[in-house]
């Protein structure tokens, strides 16, 4: 594909989704571009954890977890309830279920 092409195929893009839309895109993908996220995301896949469990699981201190935590619901990733002294959390934007799905779908299987 050539560089004209390129920029007209992105053209394209941007007046069918709007300018805006390739910003929020763009921030939405950085919030899940670090491995400490995507391991966060990956486990909340198969349900909501409560803060206590995924730093157990992930084997990382609470502090580093809750920072990534802060990062993922702030672009409404993952939402959180109270549960009496914890908090629980879950995925919200169901979007990130499917494209992980296919990220982390092994060639040929």
């Amino acid at each position: 594909m050539s560089e004209e092409e390129r920029t007209d195929d992105c053209s394209k893009l941007a007046e069918l989704y709007g300018e805006d839309c390739c910003e929020e895109a763009s921030e939405y993908l950085k919030a899940l571009a670090h491995p400490t996220r995507l391991k966060i995301v990956r486990a909340l896949m198969s349900g909501e954890l409560c803060v206590k469990s995924l730093w157990e699981t992930l084997g990382l201190p609470q502090a580093n977890v809750s920072q990534h935590l802060t990062v993922l619901k702030s672009r409404n990733i993952i939402s959180s309830r109270r549960d009496g002294p914890k908090i629980c959390y879950s995925l919200a934007d169901r979007r990130v279920l499917r494209m992980l799905t296919l990220l982390f779908e092994r060639e040929g299987e």
